[in-house]
């Protein structure tokens, strides 16, 4: 869960979006003149997707501008605005300030105003609390104040309760508590509640606001300065941010600051008001004459057309039953589908018909809130608008119905409080037969054994140890719930069989280490900070292959069809906020698609780690089976060192013993954040210690002059699990007081080898984690996926941006 891995997904999303033509697509248009477009590959559509909300670009007097403006000063002006701007900036400027009726800064774009004013706003003593949903380009220049030692956290989607409590506890230890977010939200076009936050301004006097009124600019107010504006008049320690590329219809941005001392540091300071160029000639000479509309009666003609055709396309949604999620005033419109899966269907159709439309997704909003996004403008008539929204209701329940879905579905996805249908199984096709199985002990032994049985760990005896290791523990990071599926074709052949657990996980288990050591600093006192329900496929203590699946193409769709309706059945019953479908091979591609279609996202896990002991016979061989670099490392850290120790195998423990080597384990536990996890119940190593299959092996350091033991010293354990077909490393214990000096951890490895050997396995299962010192082995890594799904995005964000703070878990639906 680190950067990389966020542009590995949005990557693999959008190359999706890009394979099935409704992404990066290019006009053949020679000249455009309304909101018709044609593509390359020859489909002509109306354009719902721009955000030129009043149909400015094509009005005469900004294109003369713009063509007067070249004439007079050619093509750019390239010079930074430290030392000299063209006259047009101050005449630009000054219109601003009158529609505005406060100072103004003219940027390049609203992303370079951002980048601009946040920097020089914000202190090294400040808190900056960034809105879930703010715009990119915000939180990019919150990174460059974060950077420079800015306290900086992430808080839910309009959440002013919370916001409240998160300003009274800063200002206790920070000078200014900054807010930012949007004016109006750009996916659901939801608003910001200003007047609220209005409140708060006044209420505490640390608190301060920034907002990017992008979407509002020229579409509210009477000289078009925007929603926020027209809402409230400029506060004292507010700073508006807005943009000329949408309604405004030119290029650039503006910064609107309550005082001109305040607007005067900006402009002096901002690093790329000095370092960028500005806005082109063209662009100047066109924003001043779409200010001159704003400061003229002119400007209501276009604001009414475009609430009239707002209000127009609302009531044919509300008419033809659609979930739209959009808010009256607003401009943009979403209409939720669930998943990708839909959306893609939906979009394709949509672009068939005539219409161009934009799918919302991930990163935008998570995988299972999927919508088809589109926007209103001026330029719209009412029969274009009629036509849309019915070809869109149209092929809206198609699409559904070709997917097997339905709009409770959707309901239950977006949290739209209507009645719904409760599902309690998974539905079977005809063809297919079910069995959902709460305990390993209802499952047919022979039936797990010849299919998901043959990996690993998870055979049905090991599973019932799981069962009976994660139930009736006092902590509730110990304790899972078990489910068992498997999937009958006619003929009663098992086409899919799998389980999932269900429990509760450390939201940065994937995260980067360096991250979850500053998180597990937080839980030295709160143990249960950034923790939430998890639904597994597999569990998070078993590594494997956790899905058989066999059959036909069609049979195989219908078997995971299935599964994916009891996950969904699961998280409702669980209250799962992550679901993670984990150790699939990469590099999958019909896998991949088939998961992003359903709502998952992948994301690389780490190698998973195996020997293959099939190519030496002898002790002395197992060297031949090395490289040189490995061989040289094996006589010098390994074999070296093994006069020093003594290896026994561990029956019946008593419960000192256990004890003791339960603390081996937590040692490594604790020090391994590479997948964070919280610790395994000791009442799972008592269960192994009392089952055949499992064998504990004990490292002894012998006692000589150099270590100073006065007896024998258990300073390594390896539980392993003796797997069908292979053996299976399961946990590993260290005493760190003699690893530098003597090697116990290689030791381990060598004799956890010798031990798979001995026992005639081909194959020793080393699974994740370790891996340079494994490879040093002879251990071959596989790169493993997992597919993650999550409620809502906020978690995965926070953790993303290392930006967060106290919240709550749950946020409310997001319809109105």
């Amino acid at each position: 869960m680190n950067d990389s891995k966020a542009i590995e997904a949005v990557d693999q999303i959008i190359n999706s979006l890009k394979e099935k033509k409704i992404a990066h697509l290019n006009t053949s248009d020679e000249y455009l003149d309304g909101n018709y477009l044609t593509f390359e590959h020859g489909r002509r559509a109306v354009n719902f997707g721009s955000c030129s909300y009043l149909g400015l670009e094509f009005e005469d007097s900004l294109k003369d501008a713009a063509k007067q403006s070249v004439d007079q000063f050619g093509t750019q002006f390239s010079s930074s605005r430290a030392y000299v701007s063209l006259g047009a900036y101050s005449d630009l400027e000054n219109k601003l300030e009158s529609i505005f009726r406060n100072p103004v800064i003219v940027t390049p774009t609203t992303t370079l105003g951002h980048m601009s004013a946040i920097p020089v706003l914000v202190g090294r003593k400040d808190a900056v609390i960034i809105d879930h949903q703010v715009h990119t380009s915000v939180q990019n220049a919150v990174k460059l104040a974060k950077a420079d030692g800015t306290h900086v956290e992430m808080l839910r989607h309009n959440r002013m309760d919370l916001l409240e409590k998160r300003i009274a506890e800063l200002s206790r230890n920070h000078e200014h508590v900054w807010y930012m977010g949007d004016g109006i939200y750009s996916m659901f076009g939801d608003c910001a509640p200003i007047h609220e936050i209005e409140a708060l301004l006044n209420r505490y006097d640390k608190f301060h606001y920034y907002v990017d009124d992008a979407h509002g600019m020229s579409c509210f107010g009477d000289r078009g300065q925007g929603f926020v504006l027209s809402e409230i008049t400029q506060h004292s320690k507010m700073v508006v941010a807005t943009s000329f590329a949408k309604a405004f219809a030119t290029g650039g941005g503006a910064l609107i600051f309550p005082t001109e001392e305040m607007a005067e540091k900006v402009r002096n300071c901002g690093s790329t008001l000095i370092t960028s160029g500005p806005m082109q000639p063209s662009a100047l000479g066109a924003a001043i004459a779409a200010a001159e509309i704003h400061l003229s009666p002119k400007l209501t003609k276009f604001q009414s057309r475009l609430k009239d055709n707002i209000r127009y396309t609302h009531h044919l949604l509300e008419k033809l039953g659609l979930p739209n999620l959009a808010e009256a005033d607003s401009p943009i419109f979403f209409v939720g589908v669930g998943l990708p899966k839909i959306g893609y269907r939906l979009i394709e159709k949509m672009l068939s018909d005539g219409f161009l439309l934009n799918i919302g997704i991930f990163p935008a909003v998570p995988l299972k809130n999927t919508g088809v996004r589109f926007t209103i403008t001026a330029l719209h008539t009412i029969q274009q608008i009629e036509e849309m929204v019915s070809a869109l209701a149209k092929n809206f329940w198609i699409s559904l119905n070709e997917e097997n879905s339905s709009i409770e579905d959707i309901y239950k996805a977006f949290k739209i409080q209507k009645e719904i249908q409760k599902e309690d199984e998974p539905r079977a096709s005809q063809s297919l037969k079910i069995e959902r199985l709460s305990s390993i002990i209802d499952v047919n032994k022979d039936d797990w054994n010849i299919t998901i049985g043959k990996e690993g760990a998870i055979d049905w005896n090991g599973m019932n140890v799981l069962e009976n290791s994660f139930s009736d523990n006092e902590s509730i990071t110990e304790n899972w719930t078990f489910d068992y599926l498997i999937v009958r074709n006619q003929k009663d052949e098992i086409l899919l069989s799998t389980f999932l657990t269900s429990g509760l996980m450390k939201d940065d288990m994937l995260a980067d280490s360096d991250l979850s050591r500053k998180i597990e600093e937080i839980r030295k006192n709160d143990s249960m900070y950034r923790t939430s329900k998890f639904l597994s496929l597999g569990s998070l203590v078993t590594e494997g292959n956790h899905l058989y699946l066999k059959g036909t193409e069609d049979e195989r769709n219908g078997a995971m069809a299935i599964l994916f309706k009891l996950i969904e059945t699961l998280q409702e019953e669980y209250h799962a906020e992550t679901i993670m479908l984990r150790d699939f091979n990469d590099n999958d591609l019909e896998m991949d698609d088939f998961m992003i279609d359903n709502g998952f996202v992948k994301m690389s896990l780490q190698e998973n780690f195996a020997v293959d002991l099939s190519t030496w016979t002898k002790d002395l061989d197992f060297l031949d089976t090395l490289s040189k670099r490995s061989k040289k490392h094996f006589k010098q850290n390994v074999r070296r060192f093994m006069k020093f120790y003594e290896t026994s195998e561990v029956i019946d423990p008593t419960p000192q013993k256990l004890e003791q080597l339960y603390e081996l384990y937590l040692n490594v536990q604790q020090k391994g954040i590479e997948i964070n996890t919280f610790k395994l119940p000791l009442k799972l190593f008592k269960n192994m210690a009392l089952n055949p299959q499992w064998e504990i092996l004990e490292l002894n350091l012998l006692p000589d002059e150099k270590n100073g033991l006065k007896m024998k010293k258990t300073v390594g354990v390896v539980f392993a699990y003796k797997g069908q077909h292979s053996f299976v490393g399961g946990m590993v214990g260290v005493d760190y007081e003699f690893n530098r000096e003597y090697g116990v951890y290689r030791q381990l490895i060598y004799k956890f080898i010798e031990r798979a050997k001995d026992l005639n396995y081909d194959t020793l299962d080393f699974g994740f984690c370790a891996g340079i010192e494994k490879k040093k082995f002879g251990a071959k890594g596989t790169m493993k996926v997992v597919y993650i799904q999550t409620k809502d995005n906020f978690n995965f964000e926070a953790l993303l941006t290392n930006s967060f703070g106290k919240e709550v878990k749950h946020e409310p639906a997001i319809a109105k």
